[in-house]
């Protein structure tokens, strides 16, 4: 468990780490010169011929939209031991099992080392700790800013392909091979201070999705990532990455952490 001084320590830090950022611009990942330079690429393949040739390949049956639970082992691995204070894990190599609600918000995080090994953090919307057998709404900054990323990190390879306003964008070729370039946001694009923008690329090869390039406007308007997914294998009758990486680029990229995936279940299935 936290110690009073902990906790505040990892409340500094986070503040500090916010406080360089105000004022930033929002970023934007789709500029018009982008989308204009990616629109010259696009062929003559269509969102849905894509869209279905993914599904195809990573969940042929629709195991995944009918599901309601997955649960993932594994371990998140951290280069910098000042940037894992910033979140609410002990260990710079934290084991953990964590459940995903897969209709909504919703993932039950079990720390399996350190000193809260057996403790169970959580975020429905709100953060949560398991104390005693009940659960205990508190409001953690850093629990919500680490668990909800990483729900979506788990996930994003799955749900973005199946986005309301997902649109094709073009080809890019990175490292010798070709990529699908596919756009969705969270709002209106007028107004970028308010919504996350994703950009998803999808090996063509493949068909897997490689990269999602995303904003995270919850932490600050500035900040944007890459989500990189490795090791896809099959898992009862879909394929999984089993390898999710967190860097600030596709290529050459300098990983703020990363999980190496033991066990991806599905237990209603």
């Amino acid at each position: 468990m936290q110690t009073p001084l902990t906790a505040a320590f990892r409340f500094v830090l986070l503040a500090a780490a916010c406080m360089t950022m105000v004022g930033c611009a929002a970023v934007d990942l789709f500029p018009h010169e982008r989308r204009a330079q990616l629109a010259s690429t696009k062929g003559t393949i269509t969102l849905p011929e894509i869209q279905a040739q993914v599904r195809r390949q990573i969940d042929p049956e629709g195991r995944y939209t009918a599901g309601t639970v997955l649960v993932v082992t594994g371990t998140d691995i951290w280069t910098s031991t000042l940037l894992r204070w910033l979140t609410p894990l002990d260990e710079d190599r934290q084991q953990f099992r964590a459940e995903l609600n897969l209709a909504h918000q919703g993932i039950a995080f079990t720390f399996l080392n350190g000193g809260n090994k057996g403790h169970i953090i959580g975020f429905d919307g709100r953060s949560y700790s398991s104390e005693g057998g009940r659960i205990v709404y508190k409001k953690r900054t850093s629990v919500a800013l680490y668990l909800r990323p990483l729900q979506n990190y788990l996930e994003w390879h799955q749900t973005l392909i199946q986005h309301p306003s997902l649109e094709f964008a073009g080809f890019e070729t990175i490292d010798g091979t070709d990529h699908w370039v596919l756009y969705a946001t969270e709002g209106n694009t007028q107004h970028l201070a308010g919504f996350d923008q994703f950009l998803v690329y999808v090996n063509a090869q493949t068909k897997q999705v490689a990269f999602v390039e995303f904003t995270l406007r919850e932490l600050m308007k500035s900040y944007k990532g890459v989500v990189h997914y490795r090791d896809y294998r099959p898992v009862q009758g879909l394929r999984m990455p089993h390898w999710v990486g967190i860097a600030d680029a596709i290529v050459n990229p300098d990983f703020d952490h990363y999980v190496e995936i033991d066990q991806i279940i599905f237990p209603s299935s």
